[in-house]
């Protein structure tokens, strides 16, 4: 008799522990520590630093119309990911064409104060896409709205890229 009343007590302790145990957290609530992960205004992107293979940085002028900054990684797959910021290309000297310049600056300010009167988001630049040639190119682009955030951006990802230790990064 005895023993049975010890093995009911010691199962009703189980349960009773079972029971007071935490549940466990969702899957989606759990961060592996080796994951880089960030959030854009145009969507979010998230890779394992392990997979990262190289990270560049480099400036050019595209059509002769727009200055880029670009951030791209090299990784283990056949994905490219670039991050960039764009501007218009800016006349350089002075006299008529730093004159042109001031004209140009202030015609651009006043479109996008009409602009934002408009919609608060149409002067936000996007990255725009030719199908199917750039979405079968197996590229993924995002635009950032500074060369600060960018600058951001690259220091975060070199830093993964060197400690194989995950961040989260947000535009």
């Amino acid at each position: 008799m005895k023993i049975a009343l010890v093995a009911l007590l010691s199962l009703l302790g189980t349960i009773a522990s079972i029971a007071q145990a935490p549940a466990p957290l969702p899957q989606e609530n759990i961060r592996r520590p080796e994951l880089w992960a960030g959030q854009f205004n145009g969507g979010s992107y998230l890779v394992r630093c392990t997979q990262i293979q190289a990270l560049s940085k480099h400036e050019y002028v595209a059509d002769a119309a727009a200055r880029v900054v670009e951030v791209n990684l090299t990784m283990n797959s056949n994905m490219t990911v670039r991050f960039y910021y764009l501007e218009p290309v800016r006349l350089e000297g002075g006299g008529m064409l730093g004159a042109g310049q001031q004209a140009l600056d202030k015609a651009r300010e006043a479109m996008q104060n009409a602009a934002s009167r408009i919609s608060p988001t149409i002067t936000v630049a996007k990255v725009v896409k030719s199908y199917p040639q750039t979405t079968h190119a197996h590229t993924v682009e995002f635009v950032l709205s500074s060369e600060e955030r960018l600058n951001s951006l690259y220091e975060s990802l070199e830093q993964s890229l060197r400690t194989g230790q995950g961040r989260t990064w947000k535009e």
